[in-house]
């Protein structure tokens, strides 16, 4: 069966490329929802955790969820119901967020001051198979779906200063990975003048990186000396820290992972990136 949809699906493109009845170009903006999973659920669990181990805490980072997207398609008709979309785009997500601590470690008072600075920058490349009927005199439906690449790259930056060992330092991390997926959604077109319509239309996209691998660093200084690491292979992981509460965190270490006597379940972190796009522009057919 699996076969038989390969094959319909390269047929398609081939009829369309080999006897075009018409093109149409999309040009679209708007906004992708996605859903983060390992990266947010161990920023949750970071407010959680400052919040029950300091005596004061104001602010609270905050996690990744939505980014603008932009996205371009070239649209080939093998009949007035069938098209073949060569599409590509491009969305950004990025939040900074400040938290001041103060409260007491081993006996000594302590204040500190945190900003998380993730920035998430994602290429989706796609074939959809698009089927059109008409609504009205000018209005279209548009169903469509098709099989998803994309070019991910995550940054992280973390300042902290801390009255401990008068600490300041900042940590980075930068992995470049790609992924596949699908995407399918539903789509209106309603025609301006002959040639030119305004569309709008939503999908859902299914797409995970698995094993975020990177670029790492924490450089800086403290009242014991310089503060100086790197490494070319770090992963960003998610683990189990169970001081006195459970709190599922996330941090950047080498291929062994985090350790410690509190620490457990700890596995190399995915970044979810499955969710909703929303998008409207202009088409052009010639």
């Amino acid at each position: 069966m699996r076969k038989a949809w390969l094959s319909a699906f390269f047929l398609l493109i081939a009829a369309a490329l080999a006897y075009p009845q018409q093109v149409s170009y999309k040009l679209m903006g708007g906004l992708t929802w996605f859903n983060g999973d390992d990266y947010n659920r161990g920023i949750l669990n970071e407010n959680k955790y400052l919040k029950d181990t300091t005596q004061t805490m104001s602010g609270a980072y905050q996690e990744l969820k939505s980014g603008q997207n932009l996205q371009a398609e070239i649209l080939v008709f093998a009949n007035r119901h069938i098209a073949v979309g060569f599409g590509g785009g491009y969305y950004h997500s990025s939040r900074e967020s400040t938290v001041q601590t103060s409260g007491l470690q081993g006996g000594l008072p302590f204040d500190s001051v945190s900003t998380f600075r993730p920035n998430l920058s994602v290429i989706p490349l796609f074939v959809n198979i698009h089927y059109m009927t008409r609504l009205a005199s000018r209005l279209n439906l548009d169903i469509f779906a098709g099989p998803l690449y994309q070019v991910v790259q995550f940054k992280f930056k973390g300042a902290l200063t801390t009255s401990l060992d008068a600490v300041n330092q900042i940590e980075t991390f930068t992995a470049s990975v790609t992924s596949f997926g699908a995407q399918g959604g539903l789509g209106l077109s309603f025609e301006i003048f002959r040639g030119v319509a305004l569309v709008a239309e939503g999908c859902y996209r299914y797409g995970i990186t698995t094993h975020l691998f990177g670029n790492w660093s924490l450089l800086g200084s403290s009242a014991s000396g310089p503060i100086s690491q790197s490494s070319s292979e770090y992963y960003m992981w998610s683990y189990d820290d169970t001081p006195a509460a459970t709190y599922s965190r996330i941090g950047f270490f080498d291929k062994n992972g985090p350790t410690g006597n509190f620490v457990s379940n700890a596995e190399k972190s995915d970044l979810h990136l499955s969710g909703i796009t929303a998008l409207a522009g202009l088409k052009f057919s010639i």
